[in-house]
């Protein structure tokens, strides 16, 4: 909500050309003059920024609407999954617009604050909505809070006497975990005692609404609502468990009864403008059918008309794949000729006009299978396109490569095939004769182990019953080809992987040296380490994106290869896969604490409290300015430091075009600097004595205390816990920590004994590659605040706090120390907190950070950061994101081992758990409340320079969810028979600042950029991308350099990993041949027939002529 004035040039001006060309074309025939299109689609191909569009369109609408008089404006965003909701929300909102607060459903608007503005100030209402939650309700009983509203309405219509029984509270608190019974009774009446006030205007309007959904219920021969929660109340009375009979009928109820709420909220709008994204998974709600309720609610916002003006809601769409833009004979679900005229009938709301359409493309079909008529197929092209470009837009990123190929290359890499992967299907086709079952090639080809891993599986439930039954004997179900050994994975053995994909995807992980590293290599490294990030085969490492047809595969690869990454981890070293894994060296960054010695105690102390034992972990967590800008590895132009003291030191020198300057002599200057810090307070160092190793923790925090008070006062003062904990407070630990800090403050250097002689060298170290250092650089310099605002230290401690979670897992403990001497011996844990220094520092962690924060900062829609408040949101978010990423939980996998029963007679499968970590499943997670939570996490951390380097998903397309940030290479496990779905694929990686982009825009120009040197507190990235942009050719429009950038090694990389001679084999050229044609198709029924007989008449060129054009015109920009 919002007053203020809406600019929309402004707006438009942060969009690139090609989307303000669309965005002005779309609100122009939505608000033409004449013949206006009410509803009007954006189809820009995937990953171009139809959100930003969107906000392009928002705008102008708003500030047409401002002109016209309107005191209020209403817009709806609709789309199918939470967590994209939440997402978007901010990049759709023009600068000044908060969403409405507290409302993701249409049930919940009654609580809403809607402005309705006033003669002086509009009032607009921007709100997200998805329809499993606020139109679909079903059986769905939705959230806890959203029953307690339902209980609060009801309550306020029937009455205190109908509600005050505990059956009654019952019917809304069910399905809650915790709490006894007299807890959630409570619970629910709290809750109604916060939401009554809140809902007294909208009470008359909801029981209106209940007596119209009685009246129908009684006209279909079914009890009022009231009668059926009467029956409900009287039949749970007395029952600790509810009958399953009763159980469905609560679900009615409070089904229908959120179904009146959601009328209520939507009684409550006046919607001007209705945003759907991605609609093609909603696309039922378009078409009013009469037995569809959640389509007769979307219409009530689709057809609203301002009752003063007549003015008609209008309707944005927005999908890349508005309709099965291809489909083959052999495809059962959805055909392409239907949906694309339901899609036209939606748009147009006018059938002479689709009818003419219909014609058109009549005409061009026969004037396509007609070899002499390619010039009067080019005339109806072009008439098509007009008649289309009056309600759609399509813009494609294939126009802004020289050859037309969008960077895309592909790799096609013939995955051999084993004697081994030969013994297994041998093993498992004898299972499945043996269980009556089909022959199972397909999942042969897909996945090994399939008895082991497969689940909601005819085959697998086939073995079972048979195993149960004693119909197959122990030796058919013995570890060996096909089947998993489990003592070999309790031993880290190696496991061979018996299926010619998954072998490959290792291959290549190893040839990589992906299994070595802990985040992905920078794309422009300040400096030279020597270390395996910087080695010919990692340095282009990107992460991979799998996609497989067999829901069996995504568990079979993150189990496997989380399992060889583990391997690779503690190879050479005695651990047990399930029992040593809380014991394998995780825990070493703990905030550990120890009984204080009676001579220790301290005033005031309680008898009982414990000292910090842990400092050297704790100072990881600590975000030291001084040490912040003492440590800066990039090359920056003439000093401008505020401590005069450390000028002449200061500025550490830029290197020669095409060379870097090397670590050790980073390490040195920056010792040079941190020397002269130190030198006052070295002056009262003891020089002789028992050397005292709390120096290490103490010098940050006495540095600071010299340099940059504030920063003590911050992290030390009452809110410290909460940032130096990263928002959870680790109790004791932390508190002991943080005392022990605030005492050696208050000492002061006499409480220290004779420094380490190797102070400087660590510090330098801490200063250059500390977690918590590089964070605060990192954050300060993407949202132009100082190192020492109280925003960016308090978002460095967070960030530091992930750090320290993230280095302290058994995995990534493993990582750093291998190899190591003594590494899981009393000495090598209590130098891990070193050797965590010293892998941040090879892995050039600050130019990671740097460049992860920037995208970061665009991901999360922070365009424009004019104000210091924009500042602190963007960092603020940009810590969160990276803290949530570094926090992906390890998951774990059901697998079966089948297992001889006590008495040798029969056999059982006895379920083990293997871990994911390295690699993950994204699967078949439903878009309902259940399956979000999962869907964000996993997008978080895949979105992020860190493991996991493998996402491996079932879903074709997973339309609206980006995975660009840090991989750009695609893989096909197994072949999609759609050119449209390919692309779907691939287009999930290559988006806007993608990884390939970053990565030559930083070969191409890095050198030149590190050579000249930086501004003071300038964002690398910013100047890197205005450097290419100004290398961009006059002709150019700006998807270059932001979304193709040729020069450069990379490529989006599409993978396709075929057997010799198999389908996928001879299918692959002829989908690369479908690729070209396919566009041509579009609106033709056969489709397949008519893209073959394309391919045989047409050249390339021909076809591209015959393109139906549906860009905006290029005069409206």
């Amino acid at each position: 909500m919002s007053g203020q004035a809406i600019n929309a040039e402004a707006v438009l001006a942060d969009l690139k050309d090609f989307q303000r060309r669309t965005a002005r074309w779309a609100f122009e025939r939505m608000f033409a003059d004449d013949d206006p299109a009410i509803r009007f689609l954006v189809a820009d191909e995937v990953g171009l920024g139809k959100t930003h569009v969107a906000k392009g369109v928002i705008a102008q609408v708003i500030e047409h609407l401002g002109r016209t008089g309107d005191e209020r404006h209403d817009i709806v965003y609709v789309c199918s999954n939470g967590a994209i909701a939440r997402q978007n929300l901010r990049k759709l909102a023009p600068r000044g617009i908060e969403p409405v607060a507290r409302v993701d459903r249409l049930t919940m608007l009654p609580l809403a604050e809607l402005d309705d503005g006033d003669e002086t100030r509009t009032g607009i209402n921007l709100l997200a909505i998805t329809p499993g939650t606020s139109l679909k309700f079903g059986r769905s009983t939705g959230t806890f809070p959203e029953r307690c509203l339902a209980y609060t309405f009801l309550r306020g219509h029937w009455g205190a006497n109908a509600m005050s029984r505990s059956p009654a509270k019952r019917i809304f608190w069910e399905g809650l975990r915790s709490g006894s019974r007299r807890d959630r009774n409570r619970w629910v009446r709290e809750w109604e005692g916060w939401y009554r006030p809140q809902i007294e205007g909208s009470l008359g309007h909801f029981g209106m609404r209940l007596e119209q959904a009685d009246r129908a219920r009684i006209a279909e021969g079914r009890p009022c609502l009231q009668t059926l929660f009467e029956e409900l109340v009287d039949g749970l009375a007395y029952k600790r468990r509810i009958p399953y009979k009763l159980h469905r009928r609560r679900q009615e109820f409070v089904g229908e009864v959120r179904r009146v709420m959601a009328l209520v909220g939507i009684d409550a709008l006046c919607p001007d403008l209705v945003v759907l994204d991605e609609f093609q998974r909603f696309k039922d709600l378009l078409q009013p059918e009469p037995e569809n309720l959640a389509a007769e609610l979307a219409q009530r916002l689709f057809d609203y008309r301002d009752p003063d003006t007549g003015r008609p809601t209008r309707t944005l769409l927005l999908s890349a794949t508005p309709y099965r833009m291809y489909t083959t004979s052999g495809e059962l679900e959805g055909d392409h000729y239907k949906d694309f005229l339901d899609t036209c009938s939606f748009l147009f709301g006018n059938p002479a006009r689709v009818e003419r359409l219909q014609d058109r493309f009549r005409q061009l079909r026969t004037a396509l299978t007609a070899r002499d008529s390619l010039d009067r197929a080019t005339e109806i092209c072009g008439a098509i396109g007009s008649d289309l470009r009056a309600v759609m837009a399509r813009t494609e990123r294939l126009a802004a490569t020289p050859d037309r190929d969008g960077m895309l290359n592909e790799t096609e890499t013939y995955a051999a095939v084993s004697s081994e992967d030969l013994c297994a299907y041998v093993r498992i086709g004898g299972l499945a004769e043996a269980v009556a079952h089909h022959e199972p090639t397909e999942y042969w080809k897909s996945a090994p182990y399939l008895v082991n891993f497969m689940e909601a599986y005819k085959l697998k439930q086939a073995v079972a019953e048979a195993a149960e039954h004693g119909l197959l004997d122990g030796e058919e179900l013995d570890p060996g080809p096909g089947l998993l050994s489990w003592d070999d994975v309790e031993a880290y053995r190696q496991i061979d992987p018996q299926n010619a994909r998954l072998r490959w995807l290792l291959g290549d992980l190893e040839r990589r040296r992906a299994f070595e590293l802990l985040w992905v290599p920078a794309s422009m490294r300040y400096y030279d380490a020597g270390s395996v990030y910087e080695s010919p085969e990692a340095a282009g490492f990107t992460k991979r994106l799998i996609f497989s047809g067999w829901t069996v595969v995504p568990k079979v690869v993150s189990s496997l290869v989380s399992f060889e990454a583990e391997r690779h981890a503690f190879i050479d070293r005695d651990h047990n896969y399930t029992a040593d894994y809380a014991r394998r060296g995780g825990g070493r960054l703990d905030l550990r604490t120890a009984a204080r010695a009676s001579d220790e105690a301290r005033a005031g102390e309680a008898p009982e409290a414990r000292r910090a034992a842990a400092m050297t972990a704790f100072i990881l967590t600590w975000p030291s300015p001084l040490l912040a800008e003492l440590g800066d590895p990039r090359p920056r132009t003439p000093d401008q430091s505020t401590h005069a003291p450390l000028a002449a030191a200061s500025r550490l020198p830029v290197q020669p075009t095409g060379t870097r300057v090397r670590a050790p002599e980073l390490l040195t200057m920056v010792k040079t600097r941190v020397a002269a810090a130190l030198e006052r307070i070295m002056e009262s160092a003891p020089t002789a004595g028992v050397i005292d190793h709390r120096w290490y923790w103490a010098a940050p925090v006495l540095l600071d205390k010299e340099f940059h008070p504030t920063a003590i006062e911050i992290l030390l003062g009452p809110d410290g816990a909460y940032y130096l904990g990263g928002g959870s407070p680790d109790g004791q630990g932390l508190n002991a920590h943080m005392a022990e800090a605030q005492a050696m403050l208050d000492s002061g250097v006499e409480a220290l004994g004779r420094p380490p002689d190797d102070l400087i060298e660590v510090l330098a170290e801490l200063a250059v590659g500390g977690p918590a250092q590089c964070a605060l650089r990192a954050i300060s310099s993407v949202v132009g605040l100082p190192i020492s605002h109280d925003g960016v230290l308090a978002n460095a401690a967070w960030a530091g706090a992930a750090f320290r979670d993230f280095f302290n897992a058994p995995e990534t403990t493993a990582v750093v120390v291998r190899g190591a001497p003594d590494a899981d011996g009393h000495e090598g844990a209590a130098r891990y907190w070193q050797e965590v220094l010293r892998h941040c520092i090879d892995g050039n962690l600050q130019s990671v950070l740097d460049e992860h924060s920037h995208v970061l900062r665009d991901w999360l829609g922070f365009l424009s950061l004019d104000t210091e408040d924009q500042r602190q949101a963007a960092a603020d978010d940009i810590a969160y994101r990276l803290a949530d990423a570094l926090d992906l939980r390890t998951s774990s996998y059901r697998v079966d081992i089948p297992g001889r029963e006590r008495d040798g007679r029969g056999v059982e499968l006895h379920p083990h758990r293997m871990r994911s970590r390295f690699a993950v499943a994204f699967g078949h997670q439903s878009l309902d409340e259940g399956g979000e939570a999962r869907i964000e996490a996993v997008s978080k951390a895949f979105n992020s320079p860190f493991w996991p380097f493998v996402l491996t998903s079932t879903s074709i397309g997973q339309e609206g969810l980006d995975f660009h940030l840090w991989c750009h290479a695609i893989v096909h496990w197994n072949l999609p028979s759609n050119p449209v779905d390919l692309e779907q694929r691939e287009g999930r990686v290559h988006r806007y600042k993608g990884h390939a982009v970053r990565r030559n825009i930083a070969a191409t120009l890095g050198p030149d950029l590190l050579a000249g040197g930086l501004d003071a507190d300038a964002d690398p990235w910013t100047v890197l991308h205005d450097l290419a942009v100004a290398t961009r050719d006059a002709d150019d429009d700006e998807m270059v350099p932001y979304w193709v950038f040729h020069q450069g090694p990379a490529r989006i990389e599409r993978h396709v990993p075929v057997m010799p001679f198999s389908q996928e084999a001879a299918a692959l050229p002829k989908l690369r041949r479908t690729l070209a044609a396919y566009r041509l198709a579009f609106g033709q029924p056969r489709q397949e027939e008519l893209v073959e007989l394309l391919g045989e008449l047409a050249s390339d060129e021909q076809l591209q002529q015959l393109r139906i054009d549906l860009s905006p015109p290029s005069s409206k920009s």
